[in-house]
């Protein structure tokens, strides 16, 4: 129903309009804001409620001011209530949408790489971090690192990059070479790639960090967990404590890793797991 408006020329005055847009966008933020205060409601329904309600209520606003002597309804008065409405929920919009934690993914081989962070890219702000001083001989490293990079432009993530030391790597597990896989050789070199994630997720403030290995039914789940909730309690960044083989997750990454051309080594990484 058109507003009945006076025929005479209505003077703007902007702190008129100014209060106008103030107060319904005021109107419209309180509703989303008790909405999901108090109703925990979608965004989306609260968004469409408040508009119209704060809208109609400015409508009705202006069209009762035609009952009142030298009162009129305007125009111009109902497009300031209006754009302040759109303000409040775009502000709204902005202060409340959705922010996913910032999570520090280890990666040590492209296929599992890809199907972890194509998991959890679902829930976090994933960035995926390369260190793996263990793969032996720098050509096998080399080949990884490439594929790592190829998953990164794939999944469009950011790649952080570590040193290749493998001399540093080598001393660190002197005297366990002979050791079978998963045994104190293997904890050590867990240990040593979780710590590492571990500091630079502490340094760069991330939520979260975890690593890949778990996806491999040659790894020891158990032990990287435990190692894990070691390096969360030591630097105070939450480890995200999964073992990504479950629910067929070595299988999917296999299948993954073959639709993408992606190369898939036939060892763990070391000289010593090689032979």
């Amino acid at each position: 129903m058109p507003l009945p408006i006076s025929g005479e020329p209505q003077k703007i005055t902007f702190f008129d309009k100014g209060v106008h847009f103030v107060l319904f966008g005021v109107l419209a933020y309180l509703i989303i804001l008790f909405g999901r205060e108090f109703r925990k409601m979608n965004f989306k329904i609260l968004a469409v409620f408040s508009f119209f309600f704060s809208f109609f209520y400015a409508l009705a606003g202006e069209y009762l001011q035609t009952f009142i002597p030298s009162r009129e309804a305007s125009l111009l008065d109902l497009l300031a209530g209006a754009l302040g409405i759109i303000a409040a929920i775009a502000y709204a919009f902005y202060r409340f949408r959705k922010t996913k934690p910032k999570l520090l993914l280890h990666i040590c081989c492209a296929g599992c790489g890809a199907y972890v962070a194509q998991v959890l890219k679902k829930d976090y702000d994933v960035i995926l971090y390369f260190y793996n001083p263990n793969i032996y001989p720098e050509s096998e490293y080399k080949k990884r690192l490439g594929e790592a990079k190829k998953i990164a432009a794939i999944s469009r993530l950011k790649l952080i990059l570590e040193k290749y030391d493998h001399g540093a790597w080598l001393k660190k597990i002197k005297g366990y070479e002979k050791d079978l896989e998963r045994g104190e050789r293997c904890r050590i070199c867990y240990r040593d790639r979780l710590e590492k994630t571990a500091k630079i997720a502490q340094k760069k403030s991330f939520a979260l960090f975890t690593t890949t290995l778990t996806i491999s039914p040659h790894k020891d789940a158990k032990t990287i967990s435990q190692l894990g909730q070691g390096m969360e309690r030591k630097y105070k960044v939450k480890f995200l404590d999964r073992d990504f083989k479950k629910q067929d997750g070595f299988k999917k990454s296999s299948c993954l890793c073959k639709k993408l051309g992606l190369y898939r080594q036939d060892y763990c990484g070391c000289e010593f797991s090689r032979k």
